[in-house]
């Protein structure tokens, strides 16, 4: 509300005064330098916090260092610089990014560091995906990587080879198969199995009826 708060007097006219980021003030008057705690407070300071001086110098300047507890003091015959202990601001001379962190905040920090260590490619969404062998060859990872390739089809050979009454499929299963394996290509096969088992029965029986009943049972050779 700008009204007087405290009165103070000095025994000499002062020469300078400087106010440092904490709050201490230092007041040049005459031959020495007084150094006050807590002088913007309600309650009266009754003495100072340090006194420098008495020497005969006449004190002409008195300037803190920024975030330093130095005062730097100029007189009539040179300059000097006094150590006040609590004048400067705590400036962190660390390797410390945040040397306020709690708890939280380092937690996340170390995930992120080992996050950061991590291979991309080693990064998934499977909870059951760490601690199983990877089984895939070389060449199937690169396959993998590559986005932009297009999905091969694994029957697609077997379809060209599988044309006419050459049962390539069961020359596949014959070599390839198991009965104690079960995966997406054997299924696939097995179903281009029936499928074309069923087509040659239909075949089959539509030549019979065509034949007649006493030729009929050569319609498997006809068709």
């Amino acid at each position: 509300m700008f009204k007087e708060v405290n009165q103070y007097f000095t025994r000499q006219p002062g020469s300078s005064i400087a106010i440092s980021d904490t709050g201490l003030t230092a007041v040049g008057e005459g031959t020495t330098v007084s150094i006050w705690r807590g002088l913007f407070s309600e309650n009266k300071v009754q003495s100072p916090y340090m006194k420098w001086g008495g020497e005969g110098k006449r004190i002409e300047r008195v300037r803190w260092c920024p975030l330093e507890d130095i005062l730097g003091v100029s007189h009539d015959t040179g300059f000097a610089s006094t150590l006040v202990p609590g004048a400067g601001e705590a400036n962190f001379d660390a390797l410390e990014v945040n040397p306020f962190e709690n708890t939280k905040q380092r937690q996340e920090a170390e995930v992120k560091s080992l996050l950061n260590k991590l291979q991309p490619e080693m990064i998934s969404l499977n909870p059951d995906y760490i601690g199983k062998l990877d089984l895939r060859s070389e060449e199937q990872r690169q396959a993998d990587k590559d986005l932009d390739k297009k999905p091969v089809d694994p029957l697609a050979n077997i379809k060209n080879r599988g044309r006419g009454k050459n049962s390539s499929l069961r020359k596949y299963l014959r070599k390839k198969g198991s009965k104690n394996i079960i995966d997406e290509r054997r299924l696939k096969i097995e179903e281009m199995r029936k499928s074309q088992s069923q087509k040659e029965n239909d075949r089959t029986e539509a030549k019979a009826e065509e034949l007649g009943p006493a030729l009929s049972r050569f319609a498997k050779y006809a068709a």
